[in-house]
């Protein structure tokens, strides 16, 4: 029966009698049928003595497994001792001669099966053995490359290479050269005295007003935790102690942060905080991107625990945090890194850390790495977990957890060792009867920790008795007791224990916990579960011809659905894409299939991975196009808006004409389902991307009808964009950010820091430097926390009031700032707002005759690659003033209404400054005449600074055509002396500039 089958480490034997056939023909069959049966006498006593179960005899061959049904921690040690001594006696027999193969691994065992010696096991190892007798010569014991791992303490092989297996390929095999008697070492809490006093010094640098970070380092069971616990033990009095624990998978439905905070009310606790930890979902960190986003958390994070330390030193125990996702990692060498609050993360991994690159070195970050326990303290640790024959567990070669457990495991024989943990468990977990065990077992299907109700109900018995059984279990140090729930003493202990279950028997618990386990909101453990119910390989078979698959694989999609949005709001962008790749595998058909693309292509959005959401989202289009479904056409917007506002994320940028489909597509959708929302977004975008003022002639009467407009809040200050470029309407533009701002403090959801940027191109335009300042002074504020693009943002539109009012010392300093976060930034994307500081730096250092702080072209090229009429418009004038040539053709081509959007200067440079201060400096005034009608359409619609720069202008061609002096007083009057300094500049011959500020 399944449900006393088990999935074993075994060590697999096979003896082969040589030559019996040419034996039976010399002896007759009676007296060979006597011979053969003494010889499997007498190897089955060897084997048994050995702790060896014969499984069957097949002809004149015997097949011996240990491992099973019962387990010792030296089982492979006990096959080839037995094996030897099965040579050893055939020796001594002139007609018999043996020949041997064995190998150690996974096997499904039929405990059942044992008295009938009928496929009692089934795996690969099996087969393995088999094939290896067959190549070993008379009296030769050959074994497979895991049992000569295992054994490689206490053998001696010779190495026969790879040899070519019948229906297995090519196996690394060795010829057992014979057992050697060798003292290895062992574990308990000692020996580690230098690591713990290094670890009280880090604890001082603390104490002092430093933030430290210490990672223990080493293999599992190598002592990580204990020497955790005992620092931990010394520095409790002196400090507030906070821990967490990190496991894949089974505590998906967790977030660790949360247990940092547990016990603590919400409502105390900072927004980020209690967002980060999935206590609340806050609307405003979720429109952030990414690394906004990641900014937010850290702040959140930093004062919350400045605010504890005050009282007392703080130190966070984090355990197996190679666990922990990159972005968790990130965030605590933030905390820990250069700061001055008295903080401690102690953290303990694996070697194999694969964040471990986010930790930057520092003189506040220790590592600590531990190794095997040298003699002296592998023999006190076997004394303290209860040895008193150290001599016995001395081949656990100084390993802690092998000591320990080799201790427990009391049956096993004087001569043992450890082979390895799996070993050492799985021969303490067979100690227990079998209801303790299957229960054991069974549990673990629920992950690291587990409650009373969860193992009852995976058991199928009652709460009252597993209660019991789990006090025992306790007892005898399998799980601790823990706040009214159980925990697997250590998490080896639950892998073994998981390790054991048949795959089937794994897979419908699984199934059974997520439907009767877990309630609704549990949406991360929901998905784990559901996963490895129906997700790997194994499942087609497992669950044929079940009437239930269907249902299931809808309530598992629906789980992972609500994890990977859940995940994707928090701070695990890394397990919510995983989500969602699982929830792909699991959708039944193209409709559901595009449901996940949309929710995938989100969590990649927000992730700032333009290339991967837009074919995500293209893919789901096309699904549900492809199952006869309705298209929702919200995916058109979403589909169309980081490509149309936030180009900058992408790579590569999908075609146009595609973009232009879509558009059409999204907006007879929307309009034929009346849709009114997602209808201004899109023609918003229409009229954004391709400079089309006439699609607010269908907007403007939607917008009149509908009395709460917080829903338009995003379209909204999108909308302001193509008042601005499109419809080249700056009074109608800076009302609609205004009305934009006004419903987000009604509670309307968009992103702030990126419509403050627009707001203050907007101001700059309509004349008004001082709410365009204080727009500016807010998002530099806001920026602070925020992702280097959003800085950039901020220093970009600084820069512009700064340019507009002429202080060139504050431009200056601004665009050294800029190339510092450029630097320090190498895998940040840019956009023109910070590349057209940089051009007013250069600007600068031309008006003031200071030599060159940067190449500026350079870097101009390096934020702005995939842009090349961009970079022109922005070095046309520090060229022209330069002396030097300029590509004034691309710069012209980047103000033209039907150049593409990513590469329109005129989307910042709204009057076209750029272009009109280089033709007047060099005297072309035809040209610059030219410009004033398209500057005066401005004007006309509000630009006050584009009335004053027009007047301005006339001014000057007056004057250079013999009238009087300029004034520029309408700039003057707005507070442009920057600009019209610039206007009061020629360059002359040999690319000399000349003239002075009016």
């Amino acid at each position: 029966m399944e449900s006393r089958s088990e999935r074993r480490l075994v060590t697999c034997v096979f003896i082969d009698i040589v030559g019996s056939t040419d034996l039976g023909q010399r002896l007759g069959p009676e007296r060979m049928q006597r011979t053969l049966s003494e010889a499997f006498s007498e190897l089955s006593r060897l084997a048994a003595a050995e702790g060896g179960t014969v499984e069957k005899y097949i002809g004149d061959e015997v097949f011996v497994l240990f491992g099973a049904p019962i387990a010792h921690s030296d089982d492979v040690l006990r096959a080839l001792r037995g094996a030897e001594a099965s040579v050893r006696w055939a020796r001594l027999r002139p007609e018999t001669s043996l020949r041997i193969g064995i190998e150690t691994g996974e096997a499904l065992v039929d405990l059942q099966a044992i008295d009938d010696r009928q496929r009692m096991a089934v795996g690969t190892c099996v087969n393995v053995a088999a094939r290896l007798q067959a190549h070993a010569g008379p009296g030769e014991i050959v074994v497979g490359p895991v049992c000569r791992a295992a054994a490689a303490s206490f053998a001696d092989f010779v190495d026969l290479g790879p040899l070519e297996l019948k229906g297995l390929g090519k196996v690394r095999a060795a010829r057992l050269a014979g057992l050697v008697d060798t003292g290895a070492l062992t574990l308990p809490f000692v020996g580690r005295e230098a690591e713990l006093t290094r670890l009280r010094a880090q604890f001082e640098r603390t104490k002092s007003g430093r933030a430290t970070l210490a990672l223990i380092s080493g293999e599992p069971g190598i002592g990580k935790s204990r020497l955790a616990d005992e620092f931990t033990r010394s520095a409790g009095m002196d400090a507030i102690v906070l821990r967490a624990r990190f496991r894949p998978g089974t505590e998906l439905g967790t977030s660790p942060l949360a247990e940092l905070v547990a016990g603590m009310p919400v409502g105390a606790l900072p927004a980020g905080v209690a967002h980060s930890a999935g206590l609340i979902s806050d609307p405003r960190l979720i429109v952030l991107p990414l690394i906004d986003r990641r900014n937010e958390i850290f702040v959140a994070w930093r004062d919350y625990l400045a605010v504890m330390a005050r009282a007392r030193p703080v130190v966070i125990v984090l355990d197996d945090i190679q666990w922990a996702e990159t972005e968790f990692v990130r965030l605590l060498d933030r905390l820990t890194f250069g700061s001055d609050t008295p903080l401690m993360v102690l953290a303990t991994a694996r070697p194999e850390f694969p964040a471990m690159t986010a930790l930057r070195p520092g003189e506040d970050h220790l590592v600590l790495e531990l190794g095997r326990l040298d003699e002296e303290a592998a023999g006190a640790l076997a004394r303290f977990a209860g040895e008193r024959e150290t001599a016995r567990v001395q081949r656990a070669a100084g390993h802690p957890l092998f000591i320990v457990e080799l201790v427990r495991a009391r049956s096993a024989l004087a001569s043992d060792v450890p082979v390895n943990v799996q070993a050492a468990i799985g021969a303490r977990l067979d100690e227990l009867g079998p209801a303790e065990r299957d229960l054991l077992q069974r549990a673990a299907v629920v992950g690291e920790s587990f409650t009373v109700r969860d193992a009852a109900l995976l058991a199928e018995r009652d709460p009252a008795e597993v209660a019991g059984m789990l006090g025992r279990l306790a007892h005898l140090r399998h799980v601790d007791a823990v706040d009214g729930a159980f925990r697997f003493h250590h998490s080896l202990v639950r892998d073994v224990a998981y390790g054991r279950l048949p795959i089937a028997m794994r897979m419908r618990l699984h199934a059974r916990f997520a439907r009767e386990g877990l309630g609704a909101d549990q949406v991360g453990a929901l998905a784990y579960h559901w996963w490895e119910a129906l997700g790997p390989d194994d499942a087609e078979w497992v669950w044929e011809g079940d009437h239930e698959v269907p249902a299931m694989r809808v309530e598992a999609l629906r789980a992972h659905l609500a994890a990977g949005k859940e995940l994707a709001e928090r701070f695990s962008s890394d397990r919510a894409f995983e989500i969602f790749e699982h929830a792909l595998k699991l959708a039944p058909g193209p409709r559901d299939e595009a449901e996940v693309e949309e929710a995938f292509a989100g969590a990649l959005a927000r992730n700032a991975k333009g290339d991967d959401a837009t074919q995500h989202r293209f893919r789901a289009i096309e699904l549900y196009r492809s199952a006869g479904a309705r298209i929702p056409p919200r995916l058109y917007a979403d589909t169309l808006d980081l490509a149309v506002f936030n180009w900058g994320y992408f790579q590569h940028l999908p075609s146009p004409d595609r973009m232009l489909a879509l558009m059409e597509e999204g907006t007879a959708a929307a309009r034929a389902e009346n849709d009114a929302i997602t209808l201004v977004r899109l023609l918003g975008q229409r009229g954004y991307f391709t400079n089309d003022p006439t699609v607010l002639r269908e907007i403007d009467p939607i917008l009149e009808e509908v009395a709460d407009k917080r829903p338009f809040g995003d379209a909204l200050w999108r909308l302001g964009l193509v008042h601005l470029t499109a419809n080249d309407d700056c009074a109608r533009a800076l009302t609609t950010f205004d009305l934009a701002f006004d419903l987000a403090r009604q509670g309307a959801r968009f992103n702030e820091p990126e419509a403050l940027a627009w707001h203050v191109i907007a101001l700059f335009h309509v004349g008004d430097l001082a709410r365009a300042e204080a727009s500016a002074d807010r998002l530099l504020e806001i920026s602070a926390t925020k992702a280097a693009h959003t800085r950039q943002h901020a220093l970009g539109t600084k820069a512009l009031v700064r340019f507009g009012r002429g202080d060139w010392s504050a431009v200056q300093e601004i665009g050294r700032e800029i190339r510092a976060l450029v630097e320090g930034n190498a895998d940040a994307s840019w956009c023109l707002m910070g590349a057209n500081a940089i051009g007013y730096e250069a600007i600068t250092e031309l008006l003031r005759r200071d030599p060159p702080s940067s190449n500026a072209a350079e870097l101009v090229e390096r934020m702005l690659p995939e842009a090349p009429a961009t970079r022109a418009a922005v070095l046309l004038l520090p060229s022209v003033l330069a002396g030097a040539t300029a590509k004034e053709d691309d710069a012209r081509r980047s103000y033209a209404r039907e150049t593409i959007l990513w590469e329109r200067q005129s989307a910042w440079d709204v009057a076209g400054v750029n272009l009109v201060l280089a033709q007047v400096a060099t005297e072309r005034w035809n040209e610059a005449e030219a410009e004033l009608p398209r500057i005066d359409r401005l004007a006309e619609k509000g630009a006050g600074f584009a009335a004053a720069l027009a007047a301005a202008i006339r001014e000057e061609i007056a004057e250079a055509r013999g009238g009087l002096h300029p004034k520029h007083e309408q700039l003057h009057r707005l507070g442009y002396h920057g600009i019209s300094e610039l206007l009061s500049y020629r360059v002359r011959e040999s690319g000399r500039m000349t003239g002075s500020a009016r």
